[in-house]
């Protein structure tokens, strides 16, 4: 699946790259760099380290009026972060392919997954100002789980064990988010922009369990517009 999402991103830049201007469509490509961290309702299960990774693909947007559009597009999103199961009675689990595993007190989870994300937003841009656009998004996020897994170990890093953690993360997660932009132009329809988002999510990430799992996430956004 993951290789057949890259497929995907791949065909749809190739047919954004087609003229449709009079359409009232702009389309884009971006390489955003994050920092994602994961975040529990439980308190014996604390933030640990984040995780840098990357989201990139292509972005669509429809102009209904100059100013205004509906924003989406397609990307493949690596996300993440590390969890701290603290020494309870009730101890903690993960889904293996094959199996459930109880974690030792005082064990990190480091989770690396990998997503196809679509967007849903709306987008509201100023007129040109010298050579410069700076633009607002506001909206939704959703996520196709194309891959996972889950790093294992102690605080004493005696024992470590790396797992599939496809039936530990949910196929399917849903998001927020919201950013801002300044953009230069090039000349014709061309310009570079750069920018800050911020997503979270508010469905667990995670199949039922002890605790309820959220991804947080910063974009630093890099990306061409034509």
């Amino acid at each position: 699946m993951f290789k057949k999402a890259y497929v995907i991103v791949i065909i749809l830049l190739f047919f954004a790259s087609k003229p449709m201007y009079g359409q009232g469509f702009k389309f884009g490509v971006f390489f955003d760099p994050t920092v994602s961290w994961l975040q529990s309702d439980v308190k014996d299960v604390t933030p640990g380290s984040i995780r840098l990774g990357f989201d990139f693909g292509m972005s669509v947007d429809y102009f209904f009026a100059e100013n205004y559009a509906f924003a989406s597009g397609i990307s493949i999103f690596n996300t993440g972060g590390t969890l701290k199961y603290v020494d309870r009675k009730d101890r903690f689990y993960l889904r293996d392919e094959n199996e459930v595993i109880f974690l030792s007190p005082n064990s990190d989870v480091k989770y690396n997954i990998q997503y196809v994300k679509i967007p849903v937003a709306l987008k509201f841009k100023t007129h040109l100002i010298g050579r410069m656009v700076y633009s607002a998004n506001l909206g939704f996020d959703v996520m196709f789980r194309t891959s996972s897994n889950a790093d294992l170990t102690d605080t004493n890093k005696i024992f470590h064990e790396k797992i599939n953690a496809n039936k530990e993360i949910k196929l399917l997660n849903l998001g927020w988010h919201f950013g801002g932009t300044a953009s230069y132009h090039l000349g014709g329809d061309a310009s570079i922009y750069g920018g800050l988002a911020y997503m979270d999510t508010f469905s667990d990430i995670t199949t039922p369990s002890r605790d309820m799992i959220t991804s947080k996430n910063l974009f630093f956004r890099i990306g061409i517009l034509f």
